[in-house]
């Protein structure tokens, strides 16, 4: 009797064992079905942040400005008096032309001395503020810095060093304590006697130039000078910008007689035009605002406004943009690459990916909140390829927040499904 009842509880406990082992199978094959389900379509996260995108066009167009250009007398070289982009004022002289064959070296002397005494007149100009006129120094000193920042774009090296020198100069004015001028050691005079020894060697033949009006100087001949009709904007269409990709520069370093050698540009107003999609400009109008910004010069974002927008051909149309603000390199600067910047957007930044459309209309995501999925709504100020901006709204019902983690891949996502 007793071997009978140990009998039975051994049957029981195969039984048991037997059971255990089948619901631990069917439960690692739910979970192995559940990983492959899960390999196949993984529910991807992202963090919800602030960011910022920009409803603009990227095209290549033509600065065009205002010039007047000064040709040479004679066959010679050219020896400029005046800085690249330098503002001078009618009957400054701003080069001189040397007629005939001149030393290079010599040339190249002169030239070095001209920047030498244009830093140094910049130097005296702001070594002449008494420590006594505190605003009028402080002014200074963030002009100068803003001039560093600038500068730095441009990779002009030497050119910050110079102007670093001059920052350091005037903010120990701004410290002294006696509040007397500190004195600048000036070599205008000794440079000014070395320029025209070396101008001496140079030869007889030479003819000074003035500036016939004010505004900035330039070198930069590119044989676009007076091709742009200014007066006739309107009138600059797709078809005039392509034939101007065509005109090259003059390929002559030296002067020539007759051809033009140095030019002075209107520094008050500028335009640049470009041919774009007539369907990018369809509701701007002359007098619309935007905003400039030309990558290969400066990350600097310029106000500006529609000038004109010509007639239509073949879907094109070349819009003319006006612009009164300076940065730097841009009286020089010809045919170049430009961002036209209709307006910014500033918000939550999503993927695309996440935004989902409800049978109401109603624009949304998924979130991940404690392990479940839950819909927020938004509302979209802008999109791209790829992303989209949210207008940041807490008084919008079941609004988005930020830090919230946005369902950005998954199939099926719906209210209270389990994420995780």
């Amino acid at each position: 009797m007793a071997l009978q009842k140990v009998n039975v509880k051994k049957e029981k406990r195969k039984k048991k064992n037997y059971l255990l082992r089948i619901t631990a199978f069917i439960l690692l094959g739910f979970c192995a079905y559940g990983l492959v389900l899960l390999a196949k379509d993984p529910v991807i996260t992202e963090t919800v942040r602030y960011g910022t995108m920009e409803d603009k066009i990227n095209c290549d167009g033509f600065i065009i400005r205002d010039e007047y250009v000064i040709n040479s007398p004679f066959d010679g070289t050219l020896s400029c008096a005046a800085s690249e982009g330098e503002r001078v004022n009618k009957n400054t002289k701003i080069a001189t032309v040397f007629e005939g064959k001149v030393d290079e070296s010599v040339q190249s002397k002169i030239a070095s001395i001209n920047q030498r005494l244009s830093r140094l007149q910049r130097e005296e100009a702001s070594g002449n503020l008494m420590i006594g006129d505190i605003i009028q120094i402080d002014s200074v000193i963030a002009k100068t810095i803003e001039e560093i920042t600038d500068t730095a774009y441009s990779g002009d090296l030497r050119k910050i060093t110079a102007i670093e020198n001059d920052l350091c100069r005037v903010i120990r004015q701004r410290i002294s304590e006696k509040g007397e001028e500190v004195p600048s050691v000036s070599k205008t005079d000794e440079l000014l006697a070395e320029k025209k020894r070396l101008e001496g060697l140079l030869g007889e033949g030479k003819k000074d130039l003035y500036a016939p009006v004010s505004g900035v100087f330039s070198s930069v001949i590119d044989g676009l000078e007076g091709y742009f009709n200014l007066s006739g904007r309107i009138g600059i269409t797709p078809d005039v910008l392509d034939a101007a990709k065509n005109i090259k520069p003059p390929k002559n370093k030296n002067a020539a007689a007759g051809e033009g050698v140095v030019k002075i540009v209107d520094n008050y107003e500028w335009f640049f035009a470009a041919a774009v999609d007539s369907r990018w400009v369809e509701d701007l109008k002359p007098g619309s605002y935007v905003m400039l910004r030309f990558p290969d010069i400066s990350d600097k974002t310029l106000d500006a406004n529609i000038d004109c927008i010509s007639e239509e051909k073949d879907g094109r149309v070349t819009v003319v943009i006006s612009c009164m603000q300076f940065v730097e390199g841009i009286y020089s600067a010809r045919n170049v690459n430009a961002d036209i910047i209709r307006k910014s957007y500033s918000g939550f930044k999503i993927p695309l990916s996440a935004i989902r459309v409800r049978e109401d209309g109603t624009s949304g995501v998924y979130i991940v909140k404690d392990s479940v999925a839950e819909f927020r709504n938004i509302q979209v100020l802008h999109q791209s390829d790829n992303y989209a901006i949210a207008k940041e709204d807490n008084k919008l019902e079941n609004g988005l927040l930020l830090y919230d983690e946005v369902v950005i891949s998954g199939s099926d996502i719906k209210d209270g499904k389990i994420i995780r």
